[in-house]
Order: structure tokens, then C-alpha cells, then sequence
């Protein structure tokens, strides 16, 4: 057979992939070009080795050199060879394929003639694949301290046309390695095409790095210490694409498949890369490559990976299998995708746990340390570092201890104090505990805040539960031990004064505490916890909860005086929650009392509402009324702290008449007004019975009048 039906007929098996660009007749008539010129001159063209015969150690899978390289290594004679290649990268932060198809040779070098014969067939093989272009076009660079190579190239330029360029400390690469453990090496020149009318300037040097040169090829002559021979990688669609643009992506065939990529949604950036790594993992998967964790396999895990962050960062799931379809894929290839990131999210998810459990033990543990370890994102980092500083979930057993920032309400009702230790320790199963008074006086700043931090750095403590509210919490403020429990936080509960420590804790360490019922005035009620109040906390506390916060059916409304004679109680029916704003928000949550949270103007304690859902009740001390609210709105406003937040959630009122109730909405919507972000009131936390409780710091989604907790807020 002829060598020119002979390279007619490697069209049969060049482009058999669903990755492939087979119907180009452009990329199909260079690489038919190059290799008739190569078997017209003796070359013997032998089949492409499978891509899983590849060697993982060196740098391109399956170009010229690898299916031969043992043979190299040993020494042995090869002749003179040609065939054509499907060639990428095996490793590297961003896998490209190279030159996506390659045409390699391959001969012995026993003298300067072998190498000066193989230096003549490339460069008039190389003009034959670019067709009509002037040969001034193509411009050779080689290493000044290879002068075989300058001798050899440099004759055939004389001979056929072209540019030798002769260079010292090049930007381009003269010397390979074929791994670390192989006894091959190689030195070598690039062949480059020069584009008319693009690039930074008419007498930039081939070097340059701009669009104005395009690589070809090299020509390398590698060597086992006693052998040489001579490799060439000639990239076929890198020479194709000349007459569209300088890049192989200027295919029509790729082209269009970028920008179907990029009409789905995918960023301008990341188009090309799609349809780079597509075409590798088509080529691996339909070649019979299974994913694995190491050789040829993890090439192929590696680049479907990548594809998959690709495409469900911006395309989620069905989008990206759409896209992969219209792409090509095969049945086989889709479900090799779809097996791949069931597979990552399982992996990912024990990597996430591991990343937690070692963060526990090392809080410091940096960003980079957590990616190379468990290959975690920014992003999962970030989140990991919210999660891990939300408390343990409490457990039956466990220990809550009562503590008394704001007020020692307990010794002035302890038969009350006593009730709420009995009902929250049967109704739970939680060892509810008071400790006993300090022997210094009781009353003092000091003495709380001692309480309160060693209930909190006691390891047999895995709760600490506010006695009751108050006025004074602000002075521990400088007492604190932040560093103790941001490293071990806690579940912490309690509302009103308690809004001060909630806000400092999470404005110091970013740990998640519990705007919910105290001891007194809620477990300690008359006749038992109401349902509500009671399996919110235990919800959101002990069983992990997160979904849509319930409503209240009824609400109690009365006070009894603590010092009377018990009774319980009565209930009436709930109000409505009051959409002010519809909208929807979403973002973490920070709830308190709005005349307890204003303490913190102008301290280090007041935390950054921006981003939050800001959830905020009234006091019901003092006849606290619409006026009252209006001035502690206005402060707000006037703060600068409205600005930015994305949502406002206000508590019911208790006690107010209907018309109390309407002037607040009124000066809700007046301080807000310039805002657009959603508010809801009467939602049931605060100062009335039930109550929800509130989690600081973690996401939620306000829609209409209903709050959505997104993530448990213990762990």
C-alpha cells in the first residue's frame, strides 16, 4: 500500500471519540499531510498505544516517547517510526490537553547525518501540514549551547525556508525529563508559527509569549547516557486552528462547544476548560480507564473532578449533565460522572468531619493546612470554622448549670428557682444545677462574673441556663473569658439582659449562643413549661433542629406577682404574626432585646449587623411602651446599625393594646422607611410566653412571616 493511502486511512481511527473534532477536515488534512510526507521518506507508521498503557511518572500521557520508553531506557533500537497520538497532561494544579492530538516520531541518532536526516523530514513535513502559508512563517529556537541541533536545523532552513533563532536564557523550555527515576533525558528546539498583524510588537522575539507566536512542535533528542535518539511531537489541532485564531480553540468544532458552555451559564473563563477536560475524560473513560487512586486512573479522577466543580459551581447538577449531553457524552461517560460525585460528596463529607475534629483540637490550624490535608475549600473552610464554634449538642445526662449575670433572682424566689430545676430536669433528662452563692459579696461584678466563667471553663458543665433577666449583665463585660469559650463553647440560654453577653460572645469569638427562656420566668412556670417554649429549646438545643419555626397557637398574656400564692395562668388566643414588608432575606441570625442591645454602642462588644437577620423584642419592664420603642428605634437607625441588614424580625409585645400595636407598626415602617428589606413582628420570642428559641450567628431564611432555620445550630 502506498504511503498515501497508508495515511488516508489513519482518518478511520484518528477521531473515534465522542471528545473528538471528526469532522474536521482541516485538523484530518494536517495530520494526513505530515504523515504521508513522513512514510514517503521511510518512516514506518505504527498505531496509536492505548492511553492506558501509559507511564503516570512523566508529563504528557501517551506522547511520542511513552509507548516506547521502556525500550528507550534499555537501550534498544527503534528505527524510524511515526504514528498519531491522542496526548495531555497527567498532573499538574490545572490539567490541559496538549495539543489534544500529536503526531510523534520517533529514530535512532547514531551519527550527525542520522540527526540532520531527521531534522530535514520534520521541517518539510511541518510546511507540507501548513499548507499555502509562506515557509518565512516558521521560525525555529534553539538552544545556543546545542550546536548539533543549531547545525542540523539551521541546514534544512537553507534548504526548505525558514527562521533559525539562535538563544541564550530563552523563557522557552530546551530541557526535559522523563521522571525522576528514568535514566532518559532530553534537550531540544521548538517550531513556531509566526501570525501576521497580531501580537505586541512586528520585532518581538519568538520567545515572547504573545499571540503572534503559535508552537507547533519540538524536535528533542533524548538520550539513556549511551543511545540517542530523536523524538518529535508535532501538535495536529494546535496546526489546524492557524486559519481560524492562535489557539486550538478556534477550531470550529471546539468553538462551537465553548460557546454552548458558555450559554448555559458557565463564565467566559472557565468555557475553555470545560471542553478541555470533556475531551480528556471522554478519551480516558471510552478507552476503558476506571477512576481510581492511582496511575492512569487518577489522572482520570483528577480531570473529572475538576469537571464536576466546574460545572456544578455554576450549572448545578441537571445543568451540567445537559450540557454534557449536548456535549457528546455517551451513557458510559454520564454515569461515570454522576458515580464520581456521589463518590466526592461522601468522601467530602467524612473530609469535613475529620476537619472538624481537628480543628477541635488545634483552633489555629490555618486555611492551606485544612486544603492539603482534606482538600477543603475557602469556603468549607469558612463554614467549618462557624460550625465548629457552635456548641456540642446537649445530651440526657449532661449538666446545665444556672447562673445569675444580671440578677440573683433565685435566692429572692427559691421555691420558684426550685420548681423550674425540677420541671426542666424531668421533662429533659438534663442535670440542672444552681451553684452556691460565693462567699464573697453576692452581689458584686466580680463575684457574677466568676460564676459565670467557671460554669463555663468546668469541663462536668455542658450548658450554662440564665437564672432570670435584669439590668446589670454590662458590668462583666471586661470580665469574660471570650478566649475560653470561643475555643469550648457551650449552650448558653437566656433573653433581655442576657442580649449583652450574647452579643459580645459573638462579637469576640463568633460562637453561637441561645436567645431563649430562663429558669424563673419560664421553666419555672406556673403549672409547667408551656409545650412550645419547652420543645423549642430542647429542639434546637439537644435534637439538632433545624426547618420552619412553628407558630403559636395561644399565648399567655398575664402576669401573676412571683411572690403570690401559685396559680396558673391564663391563656388567650395568639395574634397573627404581621408581615410590615414582604420580602425574603436570608443570613445569619442575631436576635435580642433592643433596650439591652443599645448598651453596647460605642464599646469593642457591639457586634457587626450587616448581613444578619436581625431579630429584636421589647421589654416589658417599667411600662415600657411605643414610646420607648420609638426612641430605641431612632437610636438604631441613627447608628448606622439598620444599614445593611437583611432582614428585621420583631417580637410580640406583651400587655399592648391594639392600638399600641399599630402606632409600632407605624414607627417601624418610618425608622425603615429608604430600607427594602423584609420585617415581620409579633413572632413569639422575648418577652412573652411561649417562646422560640433564637440561635445567634446561625443562617436562616425570613419569608413572609415565617422563619426558616437552615442549619442546626449545635453539633
Amino acid at each position: 500500500m502506498s504511503p498515501h493511502h497508508q495515511a488516508l486511512q489513519i482518518r478511520e481511527r484518528m477521531f473515534s471519540t465522542a471528545s473528538s473534532v471528526g469532522e474536521s477536515s482541516v485538523t484530518r488534512g494536517v495530520a494526513t499531510a505530515f504523515l504521508k510526507v513522513l512514510m514517503e521518506r521511510g518512516y514506518e507508521l505504527t498505531p496509536a498505544a492505548r492511553l492506558t498503557e501509559s507511564d503516570a511518572s512523566v508529563a504528557f500521557v501517551n506522547a511520542t516517547i511513552t509507548p516506547h520508553k521502556q525500550s528507550l531506557a534499555r537501550g534498544d533500537r527503534i528505527g524510524a517510526l511515526c504514528h498519531y497520538q491522542p496526548c495531555f497532561r497527567a498532573h499538574g494544579e490545572k490539567p490541559w490537553l496538549f495539543a489534544f492530538g500529536m503526531i510523534g516520531l520517533l529514530a535512532d541518532v547514531e551519527c550527525t547525518e542520522d540527526l540532520e536526516r531527521i531534522a530535514d523530514d520534520t521541517h518539510v513535513a511541518t510546511l507540507a501540514a501548513l499548507g499555502n502559508p509562506s515557509p518565512d512563517r516558521l521560525h525555529v529556537l534553539v538552544d545556543a549551547r546545542d550546536e548539533d541541533l543549531r547545525d542540523a536545523v539551521g541546514k534544512a532552513a537553507a534548504a526548505h525556508g525558514g527562521t533559525l533563532h539562535v538563544l541564550t536564557n530563552s523563557t522557552v523550555g530546551t530541557r526535559w525529563k522523563y521522571g525522576e527515576d528514568s535514566p532518559l533525558r532530553g534537550r531540544g528546539i521548538t517550531y513556531y508559527y509566526r501570525r501576521p498583524d497580531i501580537g505586541c510588537d512586528t520585532d518581538c522575539p519568538p520567545d515572547c509569549g504573545c499571540p503572534r507566536w503559535q508552537p507547533l512542535s519540538n524536535l528533542i533528542v533524548v538520550t539513556n547516557g549511551e543511545r540517542q535518539y530523536a523524538e518529535v511531537g508535532f501538535g495536529v489541532e494546535v496546526t489546524a486552528a492557524i486559519p481560524y485564531g492562535p489557539n486550538a480553540f478556534s477550531l470550529p468544532e471546539l468553538a462551537s462547544r465553548v460557546d454552548m458552555a458558555t450559554a448555559a451559564g458557565l463564565p467566559a473563563e472557565s468555557a475553555a476548560d470545560v471542553v478541555n477536560l470533556f475531551r480528556g475524560v471522554a478519551m480516558l473513560v471510552e478507552d476503558g480507564v476506571r477512576l481510581t487512586g492511582k496511575g492512569p486512573g487518577s489522572v482520570a479522577r483528577k480531570f473529572v473532578l475538576r469537571l464536576l466543580d466546574l460545572l456544578d459551581r455554576a450549572l448545578g447538577v441537571e445543568g451540567g449533565e445537559q450540557l454534557m449531553t449536548r456535549f457528546g457524552a455517551t451513557r458510559q461517560l454520564l454515569e461515570v460522572l454522576r458515580a464520581e460525585r456521589e463518590r466526592r460528596e461522601r468522601a467530602m463529607a467524612g473530609n469535613l468531619r475529620s476537619a472538624l475534629v481537628l480543628l477541635d483540637r488545634k483552633p489555629h490550624t490555618t486555611d492551606s493546612e485544612l486544603r492539603a490535608t482534606y482538600g477543603v475549600s475557602a469556603d468549607q473552610a469558612q463554614r467549618l470554622r462557624s460550625t465548629r464554634r457552635r456548641p456540642p449538642r446537649l445530651t440526657e445526662g449532661d449538666t446545665i448549670t444556672v447562673i445569675s449575670p444580671s440578677w440573683r433572682g433565685g435566692a429572692v424566689f427559691p421555691d420558684r428557682a426550685a420548681r423550674g430545676v425540677a420541671d426542666l430536669s424531668a421533662r429533659t433528662g438534663l442535670m440542672v444545677v444552681t451553684p452556691p452563692g460565693p462567699d464573697r459579696d453576692p452581689a458584686s461584678r466580680t463575684a457574677r462574673a466568676q460564676e459565670f466563667n467557671d460554669a463555663l471553663r468546668d469541663p462536668s458543665t455542658q450548658g450554662m441556663l440564665w437564672m432570670t433577666g435584669g439590668l446589670a449583665a454590662a458590668e462583666l463585660l471586661p470580665l469574660i473569658d471570650y478566649e475560653t469559650f470561643g475555643a469550648c463553647p457551650k449552650v448558653l440560654c437566656g433573653y433581655s439582659d442576657a442580649t449583652v453577653l450574647h452579643h459580645a460572645l459573638y462579637t469576640r469569638t463568633g460562637a453561637t449562643t441561645f436567645y431563649g427562656p430562663a429558669l424563673l420566668s419560664q421553666f419555672a412556670e406556673n403549672g409547667g413549661t408551656p409545650e412550645l417554649t419547652m420543645r423549642s429549646f430542647t429542639d434546637l438545643t439537644m435534637g439538632g433542629w433545624s426547618g420552619r419555626y412553628p407558630s403559636a397557637v395561644e399565648v399567655i398574656e398575664e402576669f401573676v406577682d412571683w411572690a403570690e400564692p401559685v396559680r396558673t395562668r391564663n391563656a388567650v388566643h395568639a395574634r397573627p404574626r404581621t408581615v410590615l414588608r414582604a420580602g425574603v432575606a436570608q443570613g445569619p441570625l442575631l436576635p435580642g432585646c433592643l433596650p439591652s442591645a443599645l448598651q453596647l454602642l460605642g464599646t469593642p462588644w457591639l457586634p457587626d449587623y450587616s448581613g444578619h437577620v436581625l431579630a429584636l423584642e421589647l421589654s416589658d419592664d417599667n411600662g415600657y411602651g411605643p414610646g420607648h420603642a420609638s426612641r430605641d428605634l431612632w437610636q438604631l437607625h441613627h447608628a448606622g446599625l439598620l444599614e445593611g441588614i437583611s432582614g428585621l424580625v420583631l417580637g410580640r409585645p406583651r400587655l399592648w393594646s391594639d392600638e399600641q400595636r399599630a402606632q409600632l407598626d407605624r414607627i417601624v415602617l418610618d425608622v425603615c422607611h429608604g430600607s427594602s428589606f423584609p420585617i415581620v413582628t409579633e413572632f413569639e420570642f422575648g418577652h412573652t410566653d411561649p417562646v422560640l428559641t433564637l440561635p445567634t450567628g446561625v443562617p436562616v431564611e425570613l419569608l413572609g412571616d415565617q422563619l426558616f432555620l437552615l442549619e442546626p445550630a449545635v453539633r
